[in-house]
């Protein structure tokens, strides 16, 4: 007996057939509708090829869906019929009417942001659970602005298998730069912020330097590092003019802060310190001989350029007075809510990849753009099953829903332009502009 047998690869397929023997005793509920891991193999010719590998056997086809109203599983449909290889199937509401697809456009992603996090807010105030709440992207980069929304709103979430953007390892090192702005004489903050990147400087030049920075500089760690040649330890060679270049960037960038420079311009100044992070990420993903090291560079930058604009939102948020100590007061408590057992309450934003397998009274769908989903990817493969998975994660993520879902699209999403809403609107019967061709 073999669940979700749209998911095996082909050694998974090629096992079940030696389990189930010459005489083919085997049984397999499967949705070739459903098959969203090519990555890790599955194909849906498992599905379609069964009936000739086990030809004595018989088909059941489970028509009848028990979650979604007809309304959501009516559009769903209308879009996943383009797919070719499929068994052809007609699904009926068991719950029946009164279900609501909704699609909406926004000029850009902050915009998209803001008003899902009031829809989810008004759900809650009219006795939707937030557990009932459904917050999907075909990305995780896709649902950052919301991330930052539903935070800001004051709305407990969950992001599944990912971190918050205050959560990665590269934010955090950003965030230690700035945190040496407003206490320059914060000793672990120096510590992370001089090995991102790596300057040479080792445990016993640092603790030296912080120890140094106490007596002379009044624990001034910006300070002493623009004066490092003052330093017998590092006096001379790279080592000195490195920390001499971090010292003296973040000591001008403070300058910068006392004239009143605005704290968007100081967060974009620090990540853009000469020798700093962008800088060194530039340099990986431009120059890595390994594809998957250059994605992972990108994927900071891009990390990176979040950080620049939760900044910015914050001052427009709270006006010029907004202090960068402020900002990092509110970094900091962003995901610091601890949720005790049997109190979740909170609302959960996941990947489509995460999310199979879940139900949600209200699945808000971000993103459905071209080059987001479908991803520019499968629209540049040659491979015409590349945009068939693309269509079945539309429909998986629609039919997560019971009774409401939100489709969303954006004309500029991360400060790029978006080449048009999904083709998958369209096929779906819910936006009446052309298809893009592919």
């Amino acid at each position: 007996m073999v669940d979700e047998f749209q998911d095996v690869n082909r050694a998974q397929a090629e096992l079940v057939a030696l389990l189930a023997g010459e005489d083919g005793n085997v049984a397999i509920v499967a949705d070739e509708d459903q098959v969203v891991h090519s990555f890790r193999g599955a194909d849906p010719r498992h599905i379609v090829a069964f009936a000739s590998r086990y030809q004595g056997h018989s088909a059941i086809a489970l028509t009848r869906n028990f979650r979604s109203r007809a309304e959501i599983l009516e559009a769903a449909s209308r879009c996943v019929v383009h797919n070719q290889r499929r068994v052809q199937k007609a699904l009926v509401a068991v719950r029946g009417g009164g279900g609501l697809v909704q699609v909406r456009g926004f000029y850009e992603d902050w915009h998209e942001a803001h008003w899902t996090a009031e829809q989810v807010r008004h759900a809650i105030v009219s006795g939707v659970p937030g557990p009932e709440i459904l917050i999907l992207a075909r990305t995780g980069y896709a649902t950052q602005a919301v991330q930052l929304a539903l935070a800001r709103a004051g709305i407990p979430h969950r992001v599944l298998g990912s971190l918050g953007l205050y959560e990665r390892s590269e934010v955090k090192d950003a965030l230690a730069y700035l945190t040496l702005l407003v206490n320059p004489a914060d000793a672990q903050a120096f510590r992370r912020a001089i090995q991102s990147p790596r300057r040479g400087v080792g445990p016993a030049t640092a603790n030296a330097l912080i120890g140094r920075a106490r007596v002379e500089r009044g624990g001034d760690l910006v300070l002493a590092c623009a004066r490092a040649g003052e330093f017998d330890a590092v006096r001379s060679g790279e080592v000195g003019q490195r920390l001499e270049a971090f010292g003296g960037g973040l000591g001008a960038i403070r300058e910068e802060m006392k004239a009143g420079r605005s704290l968007g311009h100081i967060v974009l100044a620090a990540v853009m310190l000469d020798g700093g992070l962008v800088h060194h990420y530039e340099q990986r993903r431009d120059t890595a001989a390994n594809a998957a090291a250059r994605r992972d560079a990108e994927r900071v930058l891009e990390d990176l350029r979040s950080l620049c604009r939760a900044a910015q939102v914050f001052e427009t948020e709270h006006g010029s007075g907004a202090t960068l100590r402020d900002f990092l007061e509110h970094a900091i408590g962003l995901h610091a809510q601890e949720v005790g057992a049997g109190e979740d309450r909170r609302v959960t934003v996941s990947t489509i990849h995460r999310a199979k397998g879940t139900e949600a009274t209200l699945v808000i769908l971000l993103g459905c753009e071209e080059q987001v989903l479908p991803s520019w990817q499968s629209l540049a493969s040659s491979d015409p099953e590349a945009l068939c998975e693309e269509r079945r994660l539309f429909y998986v993520a629609a039919t997560r829903a019971k009774d409401r879902v939100i489709l969303t699209h954006v004309g500029t999403r991360g400060g790029r332009d978006i080449v048009g809403p999904s083709r998958f609107l369209v096929e779906a019967g819910l936006y009446r502009a052309k298809p893009m061709a592919a």
